[in-house]
């Protein structure tokens, strides 16, 4: 037996019972642990390490579980906010692809009117349309600029977790 025979043989039995060996490797694993003693004992002090861990109980005290399900709770509150946050930008993103098409149609028939009935030429018009179609988005970004609103700091629960973690300290 060569050494690269073993560390097949040891990886396939670390793995085996985590994620899982194929059919042939199995097989392969089965013929070489009946050949080797080096690698059926490992195998054997492998299994008695399992039953050794799995025979020991461990128990978590109050305190850790009850932290824990905060933290599970806090964390699922936040999935879900953020789910939410998800199908509201999908459905303004909807909407204002939907009106800003029923609005560039409109724009563009009322240059086309208004190069008919003032004879101006269309390439006036067209960069003022887009101008004036676009002026509301401009003074929107120059508000949120100049007037920026307080940090968000958190869902609720999240704000709750951080005073109960100051008192508890």
């Amino acid at each position: 037996m060569n050494g690269h025979e073993h560390e097949r043989a040891i990886d396939l039995l670390t793995r085996r019972d985590v994620e899982g060996i194929a059919d042939d490797d199995s097989r392969w694993l089965e013929m070489h642990l009946q050949e080797c003693e080096e690698c059926a004992s490992f195998d054997r002090a492998l299994s008695g390490a399992e039953h050794s861990l799995r025979s020991f109980n461990v128990m978590a005290s109050a305190s850790l579980v009850e932290a824990t399900q905060a933290r599970v709770r806090a964390r699922a509150e936040q999935l879900r906010e953020r789910e939410s946050r998800r199908f509201l930008i999908a459905i303004s993103f909807a909407m204002g692809v939907v009106f800003s098409t029923i609005s560039a149609w409109i724009w563009w028939e009322v240059g086309g009117w208004m190069v008919e009935r003032f004879s101006l030429p269309p390439i006036i018009v067209g960069p003022g349309l887009v101008v004036s179609w676009l002026l509301p988005a401009i003074f929107l970004g120059v508000m949120v600029v100049a007037f920026p609103e307080s940090k968000f700091e958190g869902s609720v629960v999240q704000l709750f977790m951080k005073d109960r973690q100051k008192g508890t300290r």
